[in-house]
């Protein structure tokens, strides 16, 4: 336990992490977060009890017990009702439920992620950063994020083997408006630039009360508008569909979910068409379809068209993350 204001736990919900759980943990743990709550979709899940095993590590199973500790959260009344159709509001009340437990045992701030993302600190230390946003009235802050470019097919472990990134959307657009366009329109894999969330994600100050989940990007006041703040130096690495065999998974155990988020937030508006067109092509069950979407649409796998990317200013490598996994 740790009643510094600068000491830090990560909430992730995940289902069928394999080979990254390993590397998500050691890595974040090397950089300085001091505990990780781990909430296991899928009570089976074999890598549970490997999780269960680890110093540093909460891991707790999607069960009756977790139910019950739902229904005492603030935010149980708004998601009781799409608790089996919306995996997102089993990872926002999962959150509220960590936000209690890193609370009791003294922690000053709660990062919330997925198990296919890392975060990104290059010249700070987490607790120095944390140390640094405590000194603030902020009561939130937000992290940019870049997205990974996977390059072939067969990838393991991403956080080990992936390193080339799109540059966060925002920072693009403001400053290479004329390259993103000429890049979506010539490289399939690039169109749209982000298949995903552009928005970032967010870390909250535990020691105030009122505190809730606002989707999975933000946090709010129940009574007040909430003090945040956006980190320059800090961002949120994000590795998804790395691989086919993770691309198909994902789409195969997601399966064929709605077109908008809780009935009413039209996902092609929100994010683009990508990860609608991913569902229906994983969900036809052609795994040679499925592999010729992946490679037109999200794999680079020609060195010099990714060597191009980067030399535009749209992409970069990122290669400390799988030095600290090694070294941890």
């Amino acid at each position: 336990m740790s009643n510094a204001q600068g000491s830090v736990a990560i909430v992730t919900t995940l289902r069928n992490a394999g080979a990254v759980l390993d590397s998500f943990v050691s890595y974040h743990r090397a950089i300085g977060f001091s505990h990780l709550f781990l909430f296991f979709d899928d009570p089976a899940d074999p890598d549970l009890s490997h999780a269960r095993e680890k110093p540093g590590v909460t891991a707790i199973a999607h069960d009756d017990a977790l139910r019950d500790a739902w229904r005492t959260l603030p935010s149980y009344p708004l998601h009781s009702g799409s608790l089996d159709s919306e995996v997102m509001s089993r990872q926002l009340l999962n959150v509220e439920h960590a936000m209690r437990l890193a609370r009791l045992r003294g922690y000053g701030w709660l990062l919330n992620i997925d198990i296919d993302e890392l975060f990104f600190s290059p010249r700070q230390t987490v607790p120095d950063h944390f140390a640094q946003v405590s000194a603030t009235s902020a009561e939130t802050v937000i992290y940019l994020n870049y997205e990974a470019i996977p390059e072939r097919d067969e990838i393991d472990d991403y956080f080990r083997e992936v390193d080339l990134f799109k540059l966060p959307c925002g920072s693009v657009q403001t400053h290479l408006p004329a390259m993103m366009r000429q890049a979506e329109q010539s490289v399939p894999q690039l169109n749209p630039f982000f298949h995903f969330y552009t928005n970032g994600k967010a870390a909250v100050r535990l020691g105030i009360d009122g505190l809730v989940t606002a989707g999975v990007h933000r946090f709010r006041h129940q009574a007040r508008p909430i003090r945040g703040v956006q980190s320059l130096p800090q961002f949120v690495l994000h590795y998804p569909c790395c691989g086919f065999e993770t691309f198909w998974t994902k789409y195969a155990t997601l399966g064929r979910f709605a077109d908008k988020w809780w009935g009413t937030h039209d996902i092609a508006s929100a994010i683009g068409t990508f990860h609608l067109e991913a569902r229906d092509v994983v969900m036809r069950g052609d795994r040679d379809a499925a592999l010729a979407f992946y490679r037109e649409r999200v794999a680079v796998c020609d060195p010099d068209a990714a060597q191009k990317l980067i030399e535009y200013g749209l992409v970069t490598r990122i290669h400390s993350p799988r030095e600290i996994i090694a070294h941890a």
